[in-house]
């Protein structure tokens, strides 16, 4: 792990083949440094991922940002078609 091993960050564009709430899982994984398989946990428990991928869809048109946090890290989004995900972890390894 580098010295930016407490922050993931991924770019999502609405066209991709997966949704939103998929990209954030997996930047979620890739941070805790997991398999998808592994995550033991379900983005829809801390929030309505429907609404999500609905928020930052293709012909969203405004400039949004959604913050929220979710299995000891910090999920921020925000963009206006193409959505930059960063994800933070609230636990400092020590």
């Amino acid at each position: 792990m580098g010295t930016n091993s407490h922050q993931e960050s991924e770019l999502y564009h609405p066209d991709d083949d997966r949704e939103l709430s998929t990209a954030i899982v997996e930047t979620v994984a890739d941070l805790k440094d997991m398999e998808i398989t592994e995550t033991e946990f379900q983005l829809y428990d801390d929030i309505n991922t429907d609404a999500l991928n609905n928020l930052f869809r293709k012909d969203a048109t405004a400039n949004t940002t959604v913050a929220f946090d979710t299995d000891d890290v910090i999920v921020t989004l925000w963009g206006d078609g193409t959505v930059k995900i960063k994800v933070v972890s609230q636990t400092i390894d020590r």
